[in-house]
């Protein structure tokens, strides 16, 4: 597989971009001071990068002696962690780098100029030679915030006795539901490793936005009072077309309706602008909007981190990632504002929030550009079903924290000295 492995990389820039960190060359990693206690905490991309920054915030209050080196493996990630982690006089994290490919050299090299005395692994991105190594080390890995859908159960499964062997290198394993935790019991992880915590994202910190606040990110999209605005987030190739032909048909019956669409990722926003058609639709890219002169109907996100914030000015959200089998994406941000949240069938990486806000009547699924229409026109039509699912959303958000805490004051029985 290597050649393989190594065209893929040097075909793609994203990935070219940081192949040799990842490869143990050039990490920027700067080795251990004797007497240090170093914590090492990884998360794959954006998503997981945004969720782990609670927990980062909390094990430095725990820890306050502790270097926390924090790892992604994605550009966007690393790039996101630098934003959330090291910006401003008092960072969270002592060093941000690249985590390693699972090749023995690789792991061992960023290993070796770590030296961690405690692995935290957020969710996901966990490989065999990695967690053998630390295990041979006798360096403690949890794996924290820990789900398993049920396609990757039944993955393991298949594999038989390998799984046990497998996750037996975790020395603890946090899952956020009892069903995750059945799930991992199944592929053979021993119930004294194994906890339910909770979900993390639950305990991100409410965005603080005053109304001073608001009105200046309206007025950075260009919208006015009159206007409704229906955000898109997170949306995957294929979902565009269904969203825009909904978007079309709502318009005619609300003139004053605003699209704010936000691909996953911000560079299909130049490709997008050229496959909109100018007859139905008003686009601009907002990295080129110029409020006050010009007055879109469709905005564009072409920048990362904006999205999150964004929900703040918005009349109810759609869920990206959801009406196509991509596993959908953290439907808290809209939540924490207390908006309306619609999203299609395919919220497996996001179950559990999805169950309770479905449950809550905060949220509403729907699987057809015809659904999405109808639940669209109605919250837009019915002031209070828009107020009852925003406070909805808003009390599912808040009731639902303490993950964190739960968690940490596990880690402190079994591994803080």
């Amino acid at each position: 597989m290597l050649p393989v492995f190594f065209l893929a990389y040097l075909l793609s820039e994203k990935r070219r971009a940081n192949l040799l960190q990842r490869l143990g060359i050039f990490t920027g990693f700067v080795r251990k001071p004797s007497g240090a206690y170093r914590i090492w905490v990884h998360a794959l991309s954006v998503g997981e990068v945004r969720s782990a920054v609670p927990f980062v915030q909390s094990l430095k209050k725990k820890k306050p002696g502790a270097q926390i080196i924090f790892t992604a493996s994605t550009k966007t990630g690393f790039e996101t962690a630098q934003q959330l982690f090291c910006n401003g006089s008092d960072p969270l994290v002592s060093q941000i780098g690249y985590f390693p490919f699972d090749f023995w050299v690789s792991f061992l090299r960023i290993s070796k100029l770590i030296e961690p005395d405690l692995v935290c692994l957020i969710e996901t991105d966990y490989w065999p030679g990695f967690l053998h190594y630390m295990k041979q080390q006798r360096i403690p890995v949890v794996l924290i915030n820990a789900r398993l859908s049920k396609r990757s159960l039944k993955g393991y499964l298949r594999m038989g006795r390998f799984s046990s062997l497998f996750f037996s290198s975790f020395s603890h394993i946090m899952a956020q539901t009892h069903l995750d935790a059945q799930r991992f019991k199944k592929v053979g992880v021993l119930e004294t490793c194994l906890s339910t915590m909770g979900n993390i994202k639950f305990d991100q910190a409410p965005v603080a936005l005053d109304k001073p606040g608001i009105s200046k990110l309206k007025a950075m999209f260009g919208i006015q009072d009159q206007d409704r605005v229906w955000i898109a987030g997170s949306t995957h190739e294929g979902e565009e077309k269904i969203i825009l032909e909904v978007f079309a048909s709502v318009k005619k019956k609300y003139p004053n309706l605003k699209l704010i669409l936000a691909p996953r990722d911000p560079k299909r926003s130049e490709k997008l602008m050229g496959q909109i058609s100018s007859i139905h639709h008003h686009p601009v890219l907002f990295s080129q909007l110029k409020p006050g002169r010009e007055d879109p109907d469709l905005i564009l996100i072409d920048r990362m981190g904006l999205l999150a914030t964004t929900y703040a000015i918005c009349d109810l959200a759609l869920i990206g990632g959801s009406i196509l089998p991509f596993g959908g994406h953290n439907p808290l941000e809209p939540a924490m504002f207390g908006k309306p949240v619609l999203f299609g069938p395919h919220m497996t990486d996001f179950l559990e929030v999805a169950d309770l806000l479905e449950d809550e009547k905060g949220a509403i699924m729907v699987e057809t550009a015809f659904q999405i229409q109808a639940k669209l026109e109605g919250i837009l039509e019915n002031t209070a079903l828009a107020e009852q699912m925003g406070g909805a959303c808003y009390r599912v958000f808040s009731k639902n924290a303490g993950a964190v805490t739960r968690t940490l004051k596990k880690m402190e029985d079994l591994f803080f000295v």
